[in-house]
């Protein structure tokens, strides 16, 4: 087994630099740490180990503007099946200005959600929430690893440490379906592993409901550690991948997580089996605020909408969050008001986060004050699940246009795409006998408008 005092390990796996989308794009490496202390959510696009920069597919296309070299990557966080009770000193840790106070508790308080935080943000990696101090054990979930995967140097697994190592010595372990290891158990200390960041954080006691905020634990500036690893670490190997079917973190009470990552093209796990259908996204500028209406058409398993603002249409911060339904089969609204006397023209757009950490993003929506504006595209698909045939409805959408269907896997991969004429009309019809069961994104473009929705092959 890796023992914690093997330092030469400990600093194989460490990750020497994390690139996010904080203020747009945020740069820090051990060697020099960024000065700037990031202080709400921003997702991970990308991290270093042993040289190479991988991305996550959070955002590669920002990457690339920015002149950078990068293995394209797909990473997610693992859905969490179990967590250990909070105790005493459990905390929701959450960037300072997460909550819309920078110094202090808001009112209400930011929900009492562990394994929600453990898989906010674009495909779970938000940095700037988590928790701290946690006992117990941590199951994921996991439904197979790829064994061409194992030992192929590229990271498999990326764990990361958000506040004070202090005595944390986890324990990581793959488990077959009767709760056996597989392989064998990593221990990493995270006080020997390089600080890559700084940030600022509330704590807020997750013991209590609701929570509550010390003053102690009030915007208070934060390290950041991220480990990474091969399967081949933990003893995996071509003969064994087949039967593990979870991860599990031994928590040692000074456990502080943001997230627990896999490699979307090295694993796979269950998502749950519909999506969450957005059937209109409406706004209204006036001179002091921002009124935002939306609604569903069924969610299932649907956990919030992140509500994104942006002064040119291109880089985008989260002003404000909205809890969804979870499930519903009915239409359901919601609304979200936004203070802001911004000249100009206004950009605004949803993130849709479900309770497995995968998220989608709808339209943007380009208001002007004194002028409502909404999206016109409106995409729905039935049946969904479906079987050979998957039939879109393009509704709202300008008459008498081309219109552009493509579907990609979860990791990015795209399996089909198809033009259809002005004469289709508002009812496409796709056959898709071939393609194999599982989740898919369809992307449906309209006169340069584009909207995602998930489906289901079954």
């Amino acid at each position: 087994m890796l023992q914690a005092n093997d330092a030469t390990a400990q600093a194989v796996n460490n990750v020497t630099e994390i690139i996010t989308d904080f203020g747009g794009f945020f740069q820090s490496a051990t060697t020099a740490v960024n000065p700037t202390l990031p202080d709400n959510s921003h997702d991970l696009l990308a991290f270093t180990l042993n040289g190479t920069r991988y991305s996550t597919g959070v955002d590669d296309a920002l990457l690339a503007t920015r002149g950078l070299t990068f293995v394209a990557g797909q990473y997610a966080a693992l859905p969490v099946s179990a967590i250990g009770t909070p105790v005493t000193n459990t905390k929701v840790a959450l960037g300072a200005s997460f909550d819309g106070v920078p110094n202090g508790a808001s009112n209400p308080v930011p929900a009492n959600n562990i394994p929600f935080y453990l898989r906010d943000g674009r495909n779970g990696l938000n940095l700037g929430t988590g928790t701290a101090n946690v006992t117990g054990t941590l199951d994921l979930s996991i439904s197979g690893l790829t064994a061409t995967a194992v030992g192929d140097g590229i990271p498999d697994i990326l764990v990361t440490q958000i506040a004070d190592p202090s005595n944390s010595q986890d324990r990581y372990q793959f488990l077959d379906a009767n709760g056996q290891v597989v392989g064998r158990a990593v221990d990493v200390a995270f006080n020997s592993i390089g600080v890559v960041a700084n940030w600022t954080a509330d704590f807020y006691e997750a013991s209590q409901s609701p929570m509550t905020l010390a003053a102690g634990f009030t915007r208070t500036p934060r390290t950041m550690r991220l480990w990474s690893a091969d399967l081949s670490a933990f003893g995996i190997t071509a003969a064994n991948a087949g039967s593990v079917r979870s991860f599990r973190i031994a928590l040692s009470g000074s456990s502080d997580l943001a997230f627990v990552a896999y490699n979307r093209q090295t694993a796979d796990f269950v998502n749950p089996p519909l999506p969450v259908v957005l059937s209109a996204f409406e706004g209204e500028a006036a001179a002091t605020e921002t009124f935002l209406t939306w609604q569903t058409a069924q969610e299932v398993n649907s956990a919030a909408f992140e509500v994104q603002t942006s002064t040119d249409g291109r880089t985008f911060r989260t002003v404000g969050r909205v809890q969804a339904a979870g499930a519903s089969s009915q239409r359901r609204q919601y609304s979200y008001q936004h203070p802001t006397t911004q000249a100009g023209v206004r950009y605004y757009r949803l993130l849709q986060i479900d309770q497995d950490g995968t998220s989608t993003t709808s339209p943007v929506l380009a208001l002007t004050a004194g002028r409502k504006t909404g999206q016109p595209l409106q995409v729905t698909a039935a049946p969904n699940p479906f079987g050979s045939q998957l039939v879109l409805t393009v509704a709202g959408a300008e008459a008498g246009q081309p219109t552009t269907v493509e579907l990609t896997t979860l990791a990015g991969r795209r399996v089909y795409q198809q033009d259809f004429p002005a004469s289709a009309g508002q009812l496409l019809t796709l056959e898709l006998a071939q393609l194999p069961a599982g989740m898919y994104l369809a992307r449906v473009t309209v006169a340069g408008q584009t909207t995602v929705l998930k489906v289901v092959k079954q």
